[in-house]
């Protein structure tokens, strides 16, 4: 969130074709879907795994690369009638820019 990565971020969308959004600033009720989904990670994953901020970074990001993967892979949605978000995505919008072939889970 630093904004001494802002002009890499910026390059690397650019690069790659990637429409960027942007929200007002502390306006939770603009942001809903982002602070529920903030709060998903927090009781999902982020209570589990607080010890590895403090002893053990690089594992802690693996493994929330990986939480990650599975939660938009494999985890069935309520509201997406009990699929996952990458098979809704491709359902609904097969055109969009998420690209899933290439991504592995860490071993």
């Amino acid at each position: 969130n630093g904004s001494e990565f802002e002009s890499s971020f910026a390059k690397t969308l650019e690069a790659h074709g990637i429409e960027r959004w942007y929200t007002y600033p502390k306006t939770p009720k603009m942001n809903a879907h982002v602070e529920r989904f903030n709060r998903t990670i927090q009781e999902s994953f982020v209570d589990y795994h607080e010890d590895l901020l403090f002893t053990d970074l690089a594992r802690f990001n693996q493994k929330l690369a990986d939480w990650l993967l599975f939660y938009n892979t494999q985890r069935p949605h309520h509201r997406l009638g009990q699929r996952t978000p990458l098979s809704f995505l491709l359902q609904h919008q097969p055109e969009c820019q998420r690209w899933w072939t290439h991504t592995q889970p860490g071993k």
